[in-house]
């Protein structure tokens, strides 16, 4: 398989990976041909990507750090507990710490394999994927760091409900496509105070994992908000969300920009160690990310494009790469694998969006 843009789909493409909706109803299944119909139905629920197969990456398959089920199943879980929040009936906490515990247990299962992140959201379900993935992205940096049972699950709730103080902003400051008025800027960021009051109230949820919401906008040097705390004043579950919490919106589409690749979203995160983010965890964050995520298009030095085939923890910038086309674009129609780690001459110059 091989990840495309929405804006690259044409009829007859074979769509490998099913789409859900938040409540985990499948809106498009894997195996069908897409033809106008569908790629109508796609535009219409702004997916910026999908997944598809064709006879030279068939056999690719993406081994990712939770499965498909996991994954559905977790999202449609925040999502019945922000509609829960929404209509003013508190916090869930059996249904947060459950969510929290299959994240984990899974993760625990899977922590050599590097994060490819193949879900595909809608943008009106991000708020619910987007909590999800802060939760997976704390919980393995939480692992690499030693973390005991019990922090790991503290960290895990936080994460999860990091964002819940977005269900008093209005819907049409959240979903605003121009530029926030100077009122409005300051309404959002109101959300990590509030997400801090909802989460308190609940006497199972423990204060730590509250204040993943309340401070995971703070930044190490004291330029967050909403106190202006620094470095070891910020508690470390929330120095790793923060991590987490910008790192999933800088590879996601929102109104105002394109998603980031992998690289360049991990590029400024790992720039920003020591300024915006604890160093020692940015380190730790990075090193579960797969840089160059299977099934993704690549354009190598000497022209050619091809997709991710694997990659490694100990070779992260030289995967092995299938080519698929030469430097002029002409379909390669043999099968022909590089491995970066063993052909110093040849290397990625870019990720290609196709």
């Amino acid at each position: 398989m091989r990840r495309i843009l929405l804006e690259n789909i044409v009829p007859g493409m074979k769509l490998v990976k099913p789409l859900y909706s938040a409540e985990g109803n499948v809106l498009l299944n894997a195996g069908i041909e897409l033809n106008e119909r569908y790629i109508s139905r796609l535009k219409e629920l702004d997916v910026s990507y999908i997944y598809i197969e064709d006879d030279l990456t068939g056999d690719i398959e993406i081994s990712d750090v939770i499965s498909d089920e996991t994954r559905i199943e977790s999202v449609a879980g925040v999502k019945d507990i922000v509609d829960r929040v929404k209509v003013g009936k508190g916090i869930d906490a059996s249904q947060a710490k459950q969510v929290t515990n299959t994240l984990a247990d899974e993760l625990s299962r899977n922590h050599d394999v590097l994060l490819n992140f193949t879900d595909m959201r809608t943008k009106n379900d991000y708020l619910f994927s987007h909590s999800v993935n802060v939760c997976i992205l704390s919980i393995m940096t939480a692992l690499s760091l030693g973390f005991d049972e019990l922090r790991l699950r503290d960290l895990g709730v936080g994460a999860l409900l990091h964002d819940v103080g977005k269900t008093r902003i209005a819907e049409d400051i959240l979903n605003k496509t121009e530029r926030l008025t100077a009122a409005e800027a300051e309404e959002i960021k109101k959300h990590p105070q509030y997400g801090f009051e909802v989460l308190r109230k609940n006497p199972d949820i423990s204060l730590l994992s509250a204040h993943c919401a309340f401070q995971h906008h703070e930044r190490y040097d004291g330029s967050g908000y909403p106190r202006g705390i620094k470095a070891e004043e910020i508690h470390i579950f929330s120095r790793i969300v923060a991590i987490a919490d910008v790192y999933d919106a800088l590879t996601a589409d929102v109104s105002y920009r394109k998603a980031l690749p992998v690289y360049e979203a991990l590029a400024i995160i790992m720039k920003s160690g020591g300024t915006y983010f604890d160093e020692e965890l940015v380190n730790a964050f990075a090193d579960n990310i797969a840089i160059y995520p299977v099934g993704c298009v690549v354009r190598l030095n000497t022209g050619e494009f091809g997709v991710v085939v694997s990659s490694t923890r100990e070779n992260k910038t030289k995967p092995v790469v299938r080519i698929i086309s030469d430097e002029n674009k002409q379909r390669i129609n043999r099968l022909v694998e590089v491995d970066l780690a063993q052909n110093s001459r040849v290397y990625i110059a870019d990720i290609v969006e196709r």
